[in-house]
């Protein structure tokens, strides 16, 4: 009970300047009992009216399995009565089994949306990472550190993160060796690109998992910029994918995304390619490959909440694209949990489906996270239509008319195979593209790339 672990270490620690005055749970066998000497005083249902009664000045949320519904009746309650809250982080508690006070934090909007952790997950994936050398590709990024996060918290033998970006990879080390002191580790700067540093690295290491991160992920900077999405996108892939078998890796897993199913822009049309690329190179005797697609997830670099929380805080107006814009959304913790459970349970050869729930408007996020802020949209703070972007869709889509999903044994993975276009293409495209990234022809790149894929827009 992350509540109880809470309540331990304030009790242990007085200098926390806490004064605890009882428990809320809503399990109504509880009310009334004590736990450790302090009472259950009730149930969310009411809590306003024990905020009143007691003078509290402070809630802590301490539910890290909780639903993002039930996280958001806490907030709501606590905001309206003008009290103070912080809550558990989620998912790293759930794997190291203690809630400390020294993580307790201010709800973010991930947390209201994020849907419950599966704890059934942790000994299982324990198990899949003892004794075995992970490596990290673009372990910097968004997804690759809370990737880089969980995978520290299994504790494998070995982990290397592996990143071109030296800022985040620097914090990522700083971040990692005060959370998780003693693990092993190495952080090595490179790119995906580079075939000599890739191969010495996977060759000196030899890592039992690969999970290739890095990409490039910007819609529109990829429309502008088409031979960097495939220089990086698709011949990194190439590149890792390559030393994965030569080098005898178990297990490749590719972070794909929804933009690959019926692709309209560069960026999808890479993605789609790289789940190729590891179908194609999948062997029933070498190296598995595998890939993970889904959707948007909260909070990852450029995405739309770090840019709707800086219009907040410059006092707005938030900027939304159109009013019938929707986007499926995960929250970063949750799709690396998925993407780990995932990789566990391939075989070799699947394009796994992440289930994304239901498709958010990205004007109810935007007067959500107005209101997490406690001001009202459209009387403290504006939101105003710019139009959709070169390369956008009003609705994304996880998989194409010709694919279907098939159940696994996890309720929240699907899988289903990739049918974009015709494997038999493949390699003379990409021998087409090879050439023309080299001499920086990108008109010619996007008429390659719709000869392969031909949902691409013009």
């Amino acid at each position: 009970m992350a509540g109880e672990d809470v309540y331990n270490e304030i009790k242990r620690s007085p200098g926390l300047n806490y004064e605890v005055v009882g428990f809320i749970d809503d399990d109504v066998k509880k009310l009334n009992k004590k736990v450790n000497g302090t009472r259950v005083l009730g149930s969310i249902r009411n809590l306003k009216t024990l905020l009143k009664k007691y003078g509290i000045d402070e809630v802590i949320i301490a539910i890290p399995s909780a639903s993002g519904e039930r996280i958001l009746e806490y907030v709501r309650e606590c905001s309206e009565a003008k009290v103070a809250f912080r809550i558990v982080p989620r998912v790293k508690e759930i794997i190291e089994g203690k809630a400390q006070v020294s993580t307790l934090r201010k709800p973010r909007v991930e947390d209201l949306l994020g849907r419950p952790v599966v704890k059934s997950d942790v000994s299982e994936l324990k198990d899949f990472f003892k004794g075995k050398t992970v490596m990290i590709t673009g372990a910097a990024g968004s997804i690759g550190s809370e990737l880089s996060r969980q995978v520290a918290a299994y504790s494998p033998k070995l982990i290397i993160f592996f990143d071109w970006w030296e800022n985040g990879l620097c914090e990522l080390q700083l971040e990692l060796t005060k959370l998780f002191p003693g693990f092993k580790a190495k952080f090595v700067i490179g790119n995906v690109q580079d075939k000599g540093k890739v191969e010495s690295v996977v060759k000196k290491v030899k890592p039992n998992y690969i999970y290739h991160a890095a990409a490039y992920k910007h819609v529109p900077a990829m429309e502008d910029s088409p031979e960097e999405a495939v220089k990086n996108n698709v011949f990194g892939t190439l590149v890792m994918a390559t030393a994965a078998k030569k080098y005898k890796v178990e297990k490749f897993v590719i972070v794909s995304t929804d933009k690959a199913a019926h692709p309209k822009n560069v960026m999808g049309a890479t993605k789609l390619i790289t789940e190729a690329i590891g179908r194609k190179m999948n062997s029933k005797k070498g190296t598995k490959f595998m890939a993970v697609r889904f959707g948007n997830v909260l909070g990852s670099h450029g995405s739309v909440v770090p840019i709707f929380e800086r219009q907040i805080q410059e006092g707005g107006p938030l900027t939304v694209t159109d009013k019938r814009m929707t986007r499926y959304f995960m929250t970063i913790p949750e799709a690396a949990q998925l993407i780990l459970k995932a990789a566990s349970m391939g075989k070799g050869g699947e394009l796994f489906v992440l289930d994304m729930g239901t498709p958010i408007k990205i004007i109810e996020l935007a007067e959500n996270m107005i209101r997490l802020h406690g001001i009202v949209p459209y009387k403290d703070i504006e939101i105003v239509f710019t139009g959709i972007r070169k390369g956008e869709k009003l609705h994304e889509k996880l998989i194409n008319s010709r694919e279907k999903l098939l159940a696994t044994r996890e309720k929240r993975i699907f899988m289903t195979e990739s049918l974009g276009f015709k494997m038999t293409k493949l390699s003379g495209v990409l021998r087409l593209l090879k050439s023309d990234v080299v001499t920086n022809k990108p008109l010619k790149i996007r008429r390659h790339l719709r000869e392969l894929i031909p949902t691409l827009s013009k």
